[in-house]
């Protein structure tokens, strides 16, 4: 049977696009991360922090002077303050992790970010736990177990820190949570941004050093290496249920392994793959079992 005419190149479906964007963004975020890795051979992992939140600023500038004040006008200044400090805290965390552990390491652990925003949920908001999220957290914690497997390996600090930064990231996350009952998006991301910069240069002055021409080159690209990162997650989680999307997270995984073993010669084991798989199961599940929810109360 002959297609019909002006029918020969069928639109790009958006589940195809989605699945797209977060492959890009997970090689985004894993250049970013071994940037970071890279540099801090040199630089101390907190002023990198510092430059990070600098270049994210100056990248949102533009936007800023477009919104105007009115973009700053909030009754919850205290409330912004205390989720930049959560964050700030979370990126330092992060930043000193990766000079510590492999590549590889660090994105596997990271991958739990899901399940703590759920269990800071059931804490916080005193949502209702039924078996599926018990399951998902009890996987997530054996998978996490798996990469950094105490008993066998002694306790790494960088491990640790890596666990403390998805924590905090969480938190903020549920900060970020309650501002939209009173905030915009904008709002909520421009105090965020406003904020940290001030706050890691407070911490990074006590490491100071004052970066070269090569090192700052590399600093500009982690800011936009994150920002894109950032907006191709935000596009991909536009077009594509959550449900779709989130398994998709695992290509930082891939990326981070050819980043690794390509900068560094770092090959994770097959305990760091399969606690990996575990956590990214252990993730789906919570938001497939979301999205069945919200279906559910939808129809009500």
């Amino acid at each position: 049977m002959i297609a019909p005419a002006g029918r020969s190149h069928a639109p790009t479906s958006p589940a195809l696009l989605a699945t797209a964007f977060m492959i890009l963004a997970g090689a985004l975020f894993a250049s970013m991360h071994g940037t970071v890795r890279l540099i801090s051979f040199e630089l101390h992992p907190f002023v990198i922090a510092f430059f990070r939140n600098l270049f994210g600023f100056l990248v949102l500038v533009p936007l800023l002077m477009r919104g105007g004040a009115g973009m700053f006008k909030t009754k919850r200044f205290g409330f912004h303050t205390i989720r930049a400090c959560v964050n700030s805290m979370s990126m330092l965390c992060w930043f000193m992790a990766l000079s510590l552990i492999p590549l590889a390491d660090a994105t596997a652990l990271a991958l739990t970010g899901p399940l703590f925003v759920t269990l800071g949920a059931i804490i916080a908001f005193g949502e209702r736990v039924r078996i599926w999220r018990w399951t998902a957290l009890v996987l997530g914690a054996a998978g996490a177990l798996m990469v950094i497997r105490p008993g066998f390996e002694g306790a790494n600090i960088g491990a640790l820190l890596t666990i403390a930064a998805t924590a905090l990231a969480a938190i903020s996350k549920l900060f970020a949570k309650s501002l939209t009952k009173t905030d915009s998006p904008a709002t909520i991301a421009a105090y965020v941004q406003f904020l940290m910069t001030p706050i890691t240069l407070v911490v990074a002055l006590f490491y100071w050093q004052t970066p070269n021409m090569e090192q700052l080159f590399g600093l500009m690209a982690i800011g936009a290496l994150g920002s894109l990162g950032h907006l191709f997650t935000a596009k991909a989680y536009a077009i594509a249920d959550l449900s779709f999307a989130e398994p998709l997270v695992f290509t930082r995984m891939i990326w981070a392994t050819l980043f690794g073993y390509v900068a560094f010669s770092e090959i994770p084991d097959l305990w760091t793959w399969a606690g990996a798989l575990t956590i990214v199961l252990a993730t789906t599940i919570i938001s497939n079992r979301e999205r069945i929810m919200k279906k559910r109360l939808a129809r009500k």
